[in-house]
């Protein structure tokens, strides 16, 4: 049988339900606006990055293209046809890159814009030293790959300390130094996520390199790409002939086709070391990337 009551506590009754009607409306309206405003600042952020994105995009590909156009006009010299060359094989594999990166994935397609950021550079480092483009030389001082490298390795980071500290007027085998340590960064940078026995055991019948023992570069690098799951061989040629590009700069130093071995070569040695340190970061970031 119903509860009887009262006009005034029937009267109570319904404010009650109409106060907890109002407090639920009220938090779902609270809710709901924290909620569009976490949606659009979301959407905000994200249309920052994709402007930001787009910019650098568009500043690659303009650097690019006036690197290559200044590149297209340098006459052919003997003292650098090993750089013209490499940098010649670099934008060609570039090209293949560019023309395949947009069925890539979105990393990709990230790790692409890198590599245009990367064929600019062997470019302007081809034109400088073929006398088009003078060094910035205060950009290049100022450039360090500290926080890259310390959080990877100590051990890299020192090496990469010893390179750069190489560069000086007073060195006599600043060229030598230099290279030497700058080499050994790259290459253990690569053995570190991808020692030959990770890889033999992702892929047994992999190639080997010149000792018919030791895993080849290109296969360290397919499996470093495979780590950060953008395994495309266009990709992959081009990371190998970017390697190949900066260490041939280290070969046309070794030689001494640019003079000897000391101050005169700082110049030309501090535009190298901004090529091979972008270099090194962008393998870095393949380093950075990979997720095993």
């Amino acid at each position: 049988m119903p509860r009887k009551v009262t006009p005034a506590q029937y009267k109570r009754m319904v404010d009650d339900y109409n106060r907890k009607q109002k407090q639920a409306i009220d938090k779902y309206n609270r809710e709901a606006a924290a909620h569009n405003r976490k949606v659009n600042r979301a959407i905000d952020d994200y249309n920052r990055e994709v402007r930001a994105h787009n910019a650098r995009v568009r500043s690659n590909q303009q650097r690019l293209a006036a690197e290559i156009s200044r590149f297209n006009r340098q006459r052919s010299t003997t003292r650098y046809i090993t750089v013209q060359t490499s940098t010649i094989a670099l934008h060609t594999a570039y090209s293949h890159v560019d023309e395949q990166s947009e069925l890539w994935n979105e990393r990709g397609q990230e790790l692409a814009d890198l590599a245009e950021a990367e064929t600019a550079n062997s470019a302007y480092v081809a034109n400088a030293l073929l006398g088009e483009t003078a060094a910035h030389e205060e950009e290049i001082e100022e450039t360090s790959l500290t926080d890259e490298l310390s959080a990877l390795s100590l051990d890299l980071h020192n090496r990469w300390e010893g390179a750069r500290f190489a560069i000086n007027p007073r060195n006599p085998d600043a060229a030598r130094h230099f290279c030497t340590s700058a080499r050994e960064v790259i290459v253990e940078l690569i053995n570190m996520k991808a020692p030959d026995a990770a890889v033999l055991q992702a892929k047994p019948n992999c190639e080997r390199g010149p000792d018919g023992k030791a895993v080849a570069r290109r296969e360290k690098i397919g499996y470093l790409l495979d780590l950060n799951g953008a395994d495309y061989e266009a990709l992959g040629d081009f990371v190998e002939t970017n390697v190949n590009d900066v260490m041939n700069l280290f070969s046309q130093f070794n030689k001494g086709t640019h003079g000897t071995a000391g101050r005169y070569d700082i110049p030309a040695l501090r535009t190298i070391k901004h090529r091979v340190e972008d270099s090194i970061r962008f393998l870095s970031t393949l380093v950075r990337g990979s997720s095993r």
